[in-house]
């Protein structure tokens, strides 16, 4: 199982929503702009975040098992 390019599709995503969401400033700077930002945005950000390291994890573990496979003992 190849991670890499999952990661990077996921990646790119959050990338591309963390420009958007920063673009939205310039037109909307307010007090529901910047409490929509606290509670859904950062929390998703947060949650892509998480998932990005568990996919790293299981990159790794996985690479691990592979090579055990291959070459046991």
């Amino acid at each position: 199982m190849r991670f890499g390019a999952t990661r990077s599709q996921i990646y790119d995503a959050q990338k591309t929503a963390r420009a958007k969401w920063a673009d939205t400033e310039n037109g909307w700077d307010d007090e529901v702009r910047r409490d929509h930002g606290e509670k859904c945005v950062e929390e998703l950000d947060a949650a892509v975040n998480d998932a990005l390291r568990a996919i790293d994890q299981l990159a790794v573990l996985f690479t691990q098992i592979r090579h055990e496979c291959e070459f046991p003992g």
